[in-house]
């Protein structure tokens, strides 16, 4: 089963890059529970403080997990540990990438610390974490790679391939980089986040 953690900013049509599945378990937090009733997606659960939801009946024939205004995590963080309960074979954030408040998109990047399973998905990006073995990327997008926090990994099938190269927190080396038909990723040592960026339309 899927697990699907929807926040803000939340995609305007989450089916159109992501196709739903009828077992899907939907869990929407704060202000997504209004973006989700507009595609006409099922709510499985929402959580959230509800500060950012302007209208708060929709809540009334929900699952509602309601979280105290002044805490110490952030509602989609609660939303993560609520979704860890579940026995999922997939876990997914759709959503919560950019926005107007920018430290939310940091700080989620900071999660798969927590849940090693993540994978963050909108419209534009994919991100997920890889750890020590071979990996397989098929992409026509833009492919970087970052330290979490530190890594040792080679590349081949790619524009610009590597051996063995020791990538720190702070190393903007493997940023935008493409595939060759099919990109292999081997990491040696550590965790290395994948980050995919669609191309823009031309």
């Amino acid at each position: 089963m899927r697990v699907l953690v929807v926040t803000y900013p939340t995609p305007k049509d989450i089916r159109k890059f992501f196709p739903l599945q009828p077992n899907d378990y939907i869990i929407a937090v704060d202000q997504a529970v209004m973006a989700l009733y507009k595609q006409r997606i099922k709510i499985d659960l929402a959580v959230g403080d509800f500060d950012s939801l302007t209208n708060h009946s929709m809540l009334s024939q929900l699952n509602v997990i309601r979280l105290n205004p002044v805490k110490d995590v952030t509602d989609t963080h609660q939303a993560l540990v609520e979704a860890s309960k579940i026995d999922y074979d997939e876990l997914y954030m759709i959503g919560g990438i950019g926005g107007e408040r920018i430290e939310h998109f940091m700080v989620h990047q900071m999660f798969f610390s927590e849940f090693p399973k993540l994978i963050i998905k909108d419209e534009h990006s994919t991100l997920y974490v890889i750890e020590s073995g071979l990996h397989e990327i098929v992409t026509s997008d833009y492919v970087s790679f970052f330290a979490y926090p530190k890594g040792v990994l080679s590349l081949s099938g790619f524009k610009y391939d590597l051996t063995k190269y020791r990538l720190s927190t702070y190393d903007p080396l493997c940023i935008s980089n493409e595939v060759n038909g099919k990109g292999l990723v081997h990491v040696h040592e550590g965790k290395i986040m994948v980050v995919i960026s669609k191309r823009s339309a031309e």
